[in-house]
């Protein structure tokens, strides 16, 4: 076999905004933390991925909506124009989202030591622009104007992609972030140099140096609850971390009350009830594959690319989109000389009741 290790990612390896080489955008919070705790991620900018849809195949850049770009390719001139109207409706909302950072906001009093210093910055965005930033994206699309189907269906994607909801499910404000981190002229995405990894040894050294301590391989059995107060957890070998504040759970909402990790009894009956009773969304189907290839092979590659089957099922529909993601294109030292990583999966389209009862082990999982 290959001589050394091949590393993947667990998500889509699609970044931007990192790199400490362009100036930081407030609305990128973990690019705020980053510069907060000093420790930069080496990065790989590059500009360009691919698209393979029913229309062809095509390659994303900035100009995506401009003359000559995909959109004029596909749909021409008079989409072009409804494009352009939207990424001007669009403006004074990036301006919106980039008035306050996202790691001022805060639910407690302490918002106004936070977040009230920012404040001065929203005199020059107006007030009722503003409250779009809450509306589904889609409210946008036809205010907008854009009627070309081809641009919707993008619009869809590029939705689905951000939220796990088409244009109609996803609010204006992340859209917003995102058509800026996209669209603007000389914008760039990030490959983090050593993969995802990288980004969490630098969030790891962050704690460290400010005297934190990650344990990893510790398996938390209990939230320990006192007095109505979260006062630390207890791991499987009966050792218990005290918290000077309180616990922070990533737990899903069915992880943290069906588990007994947490003894119900703490909260309201009617609380729990209702979280428990939180929808499942579907599931990513995820494959990642080590596979030979030459660096002048990789050359000929983009490091990510969109599919979709038909737009006519809908980005919702299971099976019917697509991500690739070869991050290898940019970073050689994921993989062994000579070959690359790849990761393709599904996106939130995939029923966990396919797999819910498939033995892992067996050729039916297998195949």
């Amino acid at each position: 076999g290959p001589d050394g290790f091949f590393y993947f990612d667990t998500g889509p390896s699609f970044f931007s905004g990192l790199n400490a080489q362009y100036p930081a955008k407030t609305a990128n919070p973990l690019r705020t933390i980053l510069d907060a705790i000093e420790e930069p991620v080496e990065c790989i900018p590059y500009e360009t991925f691919g698209l393979k849809f029913p229309e062809g195949d095509f390659i994303h850049n900035t100009n995506f909506g401009g003359q000559g770009g995909v959109l004029d390719q596909v749909s021409g001139s008079a989409a072009t124009k409804q494009w352009s109207n939207l990424m001007s409706k669009m403006e004074p909302l990036e301006k919106a989202v980039a008035a306050m950072p996202t790691a001022a906001l805060r639910s407690d009093i302490g918002a106004l030591l936070t977040a009230g210093q920012f404040l001065p910055n929203f005199a020059s965005t107006n007030p009722l622009e503003n409250l779009k930033l809450t509306k589904p994206f889609r409210t946008i699309i036809q205010n907008a104007g854009v009627t070309d189907s081809f641009a919707k269906n993008w619009l869809d994607l590029l939705c689905f992609c951000l939220s796990g909801l088409p244009a109609d499910g996803t609010i204006t404000a992340e859209m917003a972030m995102m058509m800026g981190e996209f669209y603007e002229p000389g914008a760039t995405m990030d490959c983090p140099k050593g993969g995802a990894k990288a980004i969490v040894d630098a969030l790891v050294r962050g704690i460290e140096k400010h005297g934190g301590k990650v344990f990893v391989k510790s398996h938390v059995d209990k939230i320990v609850i006192e007095n109505g107060r979260a006062t630390g957890i207890q791991l499987k070998k009966n050792q218990v971390v005290k918290a000077k504040k309180g616990v922070i759970s990533n737990l899903s909402v069915w992880d943290l009350f069906e588990t007994g990790i947490v003894e119900n009894h703490h909260f309201p009956a009617s609380f729990v009830e209702e979280r428990k009773q939180t929808p499942v969304g579907n599931s990513f189907m995820h494959l990642h594959i080590g596979f030979e290839a030459t660096r002048q092979e990789l050359e000929q590659l983009e490091a990510h690319y969109m599919y979709i089957e038909e737009w006519e099922k809908g980005v919702e529909t299971e099976d019917n989109a697509a991500l690739l993601s070869i991050p290898s294109v940019h970073d050689e030292t994921l993989a062994p000389e000579g070959h690359a990583v790849l990761h393709i999966y599904t996106p939130a389209t995939e029923r966990y009741s396919r797999w819910e009862k498939v033995d892992r082990q067996s050729k039916e999982y297998e195949n």
